[in-house]
């Protein structure tokens, strides 16, 4: 017997099995039906791509709560240590430094934080 026979051959067992677990566990959701009155009816199944959008958009909204407060933190901490350098506030406030220099850089277009010979300071 070929080596791709036997492969095939342990893929049909092993398709084989799970026929078989999946027709016991039909069979466990249709008694637990039938205990607690309810019709046997399968629910709708939930667009996957719809819960993946959720999700992603669940992350996306905890992401940009995360910004205003690292913004804030940020602001908070160069008032206390003026001249800090990106590096330097992303050790103490255990943030990403690539983020943080992002952040100063916006911070410094608007005006609420100005550059300072070496590092940042609030205005």
């Amino acid at each position: 017997m070929s080596r791709i026979q036997q492969v095939i051959d342990t893929l049909e067992a092993e398709r084989a099995e799970v026929r078989q677990h999946l027709a016991w566990l039909d069979q466990q959701i249709n008694e637990f039906h039938a205990h607690n009155g309810s019709p046997a009816a399968p629910t709708p199944a939930r667009s996957v791509r719809r819960a993946t959008a959720r999700r992603a958009s669940n992350r996306r909204a905890t992401a940009r709560s995360r910004q205003s407060d690292a913004k804030a933190s940020i602001i908070e901490f160069l008032a206390k240590h003026p001249g800090s350098t990106a590096g330097d506030i992303a050790r103490a406030l255990n943030l990403n430094p690539g983020s943080v220099a992002t952040r100063l850089t916006q911070l410094a277009k608007t005006g609420q934080i100005q550059k300072a010979s070496r590092g940042y300071s609030v205005k």
